[in-house]
């Protein structure tokens, strides 16, 4: 009787370990430092990420040098002239006037937006003057209060023009190197926001449907974002947006929310930890992950571009791979041009090595992939022709260079484990 009693609580004794194996005890059996042992975050998980936020005010800069005559055109219909105003009007709250750039690249005069529009419409901004970037971006910086939350947006060709200064073709062979300290001296993000136009003669006949200029946004990260996204936003709904490259951002670590899971499920709406995984059932956990994209440049929320960025791996032998992607793109929220972009990705894990799992990813993103200006930039040898963005390759050079380079987002973490 004795033998069969201790082989009773015998069994019950393993039973009980089964229960606590399968539904107690630690979630994070890995100890892995980037969780506590019961699944949730330690305070010192660092989650601070960029979230584009509205400038306090934005400054609008327009050059009118000469390769710009063919917007400017006197009484003469431009996509040029309809896309800036639609911009500036959408602003105006923030962005009471506009300041031309003189031939020197100075700060020239500043109109209200109502006068502003009627010089623009009337030709009075035709110009025979030369195009002086690095000066301007000197006035633009001198005159620009970051600390306050102001942005800056330069509407320009972009075609630097050094007619009239010393040695003009040495100064265009050390071009890219003068962007690149203006920019690494500043230290703030920029945006280049390419866009299309057609373009005039004298005469007011069309030369091209398509003549590139662009919109150059300066700040902090967080307002140049928002910056990029709303005139980006404009110009794709009017068919004109190019593409948008940026620099000198520090994104922090990438974000995402999660979907309803497959054979697991989430430990709460806020942790990144899937509990319950039980491999008798399926050998496969799949998470869905919703990856924000709304901080970056516009080209990674497309399948191809995401694919290439997402980069995800196990630290603890199991297996992982990417599954299906789809996009959830808004770029009007409640009226507004607040841009959502969403990649929901699905991500399975198979062959557990141990109870627990814990996946690193991050997002590599492509900072220096100009394909969509190729059209432009490739055979631009003479800053007379409108079909061609002259000597803005160099241009895009230099904000790649130097101390404006974009940080490398640092890796986010979720953990899975057969315990609960």
């Amino acid at each position: 009787m004795k033998k069969k009693l201790l082989a009773i609580s015998g069994a019950l004794a393993i039973a009980a370990v089964a229960l606590v194996s399968s539904c107690g005890g630690d979630i994070n059996t890995v100890g892995d430092s980037h969780f506590n042992a019961d699944g949730t975050l330690p305070d010192s998980v660092d989650t601070i990420s960029l979230k584009p936020s509205a400038p306090t005010k934005v400054k609008f800069y327009v050059e009118v040098s000469g390769s710009m005559n063919g917007f400017f055109r006197a009484n003469k219909t431009t996509n040029f002239k309809k896309d800036v105003w639609q911009i500036l009007s959408y602003y105006s709250a923030i962005a009471p006037e506009i300041t031309i750039l003189t031939n020197d690249g100075s700060v020239g005069s500043s109109y209200p937006q109502t006068q502003f529009q009627t010089l623009m419409n009337t030709g009075a901004f035709v110009s025979s003057a030369s195009t002086r970037v690095p000066l301007m971006l000197e006035s633009i910086f001198n005159n620009l209060k970051t600390e306050e939350g102001e942005v800056a947006v330069l509407i320009s060709d972009m075609k630097y023009s050094p007619v009239g200064a010393a040695a003009p073709e040495v100064l265009m062979s050390q071009y890219s190197t003068d962007i690149s300290k203006i920019l690494g001296t500043r230290k703030k993000a920029v945006s280049l926001i390419g866009a299309t136009s057609d373009y005039l003669d004298k005469k007011g006949n069309v030369t091209t449907d398509k003549s590139p200029y662009f919109f150059f946004v300066i700040g902090n990260g967080e307002q140049v974002a928002f910056m990029r996204n709303g005139i980006s936003t404009m110009l794709e709904n009017n068919k004109r947006l190019v593409d948008n490259i940026e620099s000198g951002f520090d994104y922090g670590v990438p974000t995402c929310s999660f979907g309803i899971p497959d054979n697991c499920w989430q430990l709460d709406d806020t942790t990144p930890t899937f509990v319950g995984f039980d491999e008798s059932a399926n050998d496969t956990c799949t998470i869905k992950m919703e990856v924000h994209l709304e901080s970056y440049r516009w080209i990674v929320a497309s399948e191809s571009y995401f694919k290439n960025a997402f980069k995800i791996k196990t630290l603890y032998g199991s297996n992982v791979e990417l599954g299906k992607v789809e996009f959830d793109i808004k770029n009007i929220t409640d009226k507004e041009l607040v841009r959502t972009a969403t990649a929901i990705a699905e991500v399975k894990v198979f062959d557990m090595a141990m109870d627990s799992e814990v996946l690193e990813w991050t997002l590599e993103l492509p900072d220096t992939d100009y394909t969509l200006f190729c059209p432009y930039f490739d055979g631009a040898i003479s800053e007379n022709d409108p079909t061609k963005s002259y000597s803005v390759a160099d241009f895009v050079k230099g904000i790649f260079y130097g101390g404006v380079v974009n940080k490398t987002l640092k890796p986010n973490y979720i953990l899975i484990s057969k315990n609960s």
